[in-house]
């Protein structure tokens, strides 16, 4: 006895949610086309489940002389055709009911008007009750002139849980018939070959035939589909082509295998789209930093941290130069103050707008950086990366101005503390400066009206109010020249600090606007390859 073996027997409902995702993800993406088979796979297998596994459907498939109709009634016992049927047209299809339940919602959703009921008929037999269920479509040829008839035979074939080619020994080459049945590779599970009119050749030649007929079909990726001889017209076979229709109905696996099939085929077809697997599917850290290296270079980082060494340098002379001409350092434009940052300063920062060869650059190194991620990758992939990390110019620029003038805020909130010391330091070098001076003014009034000069205290021969003055003008000066070089390695120390600080932001924001969204467009592709390998199952 020939039987089918299922190789789907569980999993379906999770394999047709697997796919449903997968066409979601795919939608836009990858060939539209495929895209709505699978679609279409989906809405056939929602609509074909909901009417339950009671009956199995079987169509009857053939080139015009094959003989199909033969087959048909050879199994059902009797002419249906003209017993207890009126068929209006050979383009109808005649569905033959097998059992006592109602297969009424299931034809009227398969659109076959054309209905004999086997059951309770002079044609069943005892021995066909192991049948109940079955439901075999005799459907126009699928080599017809008439399109309506091909159309017909298509429609039934693309919703039938098993398909049984009825061919013979003039028509089982027949290269339509092959053509047809090698888009049908993965559905040999659900798919046997009736080699009718077995009566014409003797025992060798119907041997050569069928061996023939099985290598034509191994061709096309069928390599397991059974391959029945009989004779519709002698009963030859007709015993082993119902016990293959029996033990399908009976484990009632037909239409399962059917929809698994139907699954795999479509998730195949966009598992071919997607492309092959990525060796990696993050994108690489080399990328990232170069990308985040270019844009600061392109996004006027240079410029402000030379402003927040320019500022620091200016603060601390105002701090710890000298006293009597700090003040002309507060005439001057702080550094940061142009760009609205640093302490005290608020609102956004007001960054130069990018020049046409800064916007150039950054616009190359992130066309760049999308273009390496998409390496290996076939189409549309390279487009949709490309797409995905090219931000809007606008939000781009904003992101970095806010990004950058954060970091200098963060970086120019605090004073040093040496500032204060040297500031304290010379403000009493001041106060000597100016005592002296004042006590040198006096005594010299004092002189010029002859008034008795007082006695003026000294120190190692060096009147007191004369090294006040000549030694706070001194010590102030020189304090003020090493809190300048002091200052200029403070200044470029901070200046590295923000750039550090401005680099992680610039990533940061490239992380948000480039990288982020072509990492989620690599996820999105490794999800809809992972759904797609589910719904595909191991065929």
């Amino acid at each position: 006895m020939i039987a089918f073996r299922s190789r789907n027997a569980t999993g379906l409902p999770g394999r047709i949610e697997a796919l449903s995702e997968a066409v979601e993800l795919a939608t836009d993406r990858l060939d539209e086309h495929q895209v709505a088979f699978g679609r279409h796979v989906i809405d056939k297998a929602n609509d074909r489940l909901r009417h339950g596994t009671t009956h199995t459907l079987v169509a009857v498939l053939g080139a015009t002389g094959s003989g199909k109709s033969s087959v048909a009634n050879a199994v059902v016992g009797n002419e249906v055709a003209t017993i207890g049927l009126r068929r209006p047209t050979t383009s109808s299809t005649l569905a033959c009911i097998w059992g006592d339940d109602d297969a009424d919602e299931l034809l009227d959703w398969l659109e076959v008007k054309n209905r004999h009921l086997v059951s309770g008929s002079p044609d069943r037999t005892r021995k066909q009750r192991g049948l109940d269920g079955l439901v075999l479509l005799d459907v126009p040829d699928h080599d017809s002139v008439a399109e309506s008839h091909r159309e017909e035979m298509e429609r039934i074939a693309e919703q039938a849980d098993m398909l049984l080619w009825v061919t013979d020994p003039e028509k089982y080459a027949d290269k339509a018939m092959h053509d047809y049945l090698a888009g049908l590779a993965g559905h040999g599970a659900v798919m046997a070959m009736v080699f009718n009119k077995a009566d014409q050749l003797d025992a060798t030649e119907l041997q050569q035939c069928r061996t023939d007929l099985k290598r034509l079909l191994a061709e096309v990726g069928l390599v397991r589909t059974p391959v029945v001889a009989m004779s519709a017209l002698t009963g030859y076979g007709v015993d082993t082509l119902e016990a293959l229709l029996a033990d399908t109905v009976t484990h009632q696996r037909a239409m399962v295998d059917r929809l698994a099939a139907d699954t795999a085929l479509a998730a195949s077809q966009l598992l071919d789209e997607l492309g092959p697997a990525l060796g990696t599917t993050r994108v690489p850290d080399r990328i990232r930093t170069t990308l985040a290296a270019e844009l600061v270079d392109a996004s006027g980082t240079a410029l402000v941290s030379d402003a927040v060494a320019a500022g620091y340098r200016r603060d601390a002379a105002v701090r710890t130069g000298w006293p009597f001409t700090r003040w002309l350092r507060r005439l001057r434009p702080h550094p940061l103050g142009r760009l609205h940052l640093g302490m005290g300063s608020g609102g956004r920062a007001s960054l130069p707008q990018p020049s046409a060869i800064q916007r150039a650059r950054s616009d190359n190194a992130i066309r760049q950086a999308t273009a390496a991620v998409a390496v290996g990758m076939p189409d549309p992939w390279p487009d949709l990366l490309r797409r995905a990390g090219a931000p809007d110019p606008a939000v781009l620029n904003d992101r970095l101005d806010t990004a950058i003038s954060t970091s200098v805020r963060s970086a120019t909130g605090t004073r040093p503390r040496w500032w204060r010391a040297v500031n304290g330091l010379q403000l009493a070098l001041a106060a000597a400066v100016v005592t002296g001076a004042v006590w040198l003014g006096l005594l010299a009034v004092g002189a010029y009206l002859r008034i008795p000069e007082p006695p003026t205290p000294d120190y190692r021969g060096i009147p007191v109010p004369t090294g006040l003055l000549i030694g706070g003008i001194a010590l102030g000066l020189l304090l003020a020249f090493l809190s300048a070089r002091l200052a200029r390695l403070g200044a470029a120390r901070r200046a590295r600090a923000v750039r550090r600080r401005a680099e992680q932001a610039v990533m940061d924001v490239a992380d948000e606007l480039v990288i982020g969204p072509v990492q989620s467009e690599l996820d999105r592709r490794e999800r809809l390859r992972r759904l797609l390998v589910t719904a595909k199952g191991n065929r």
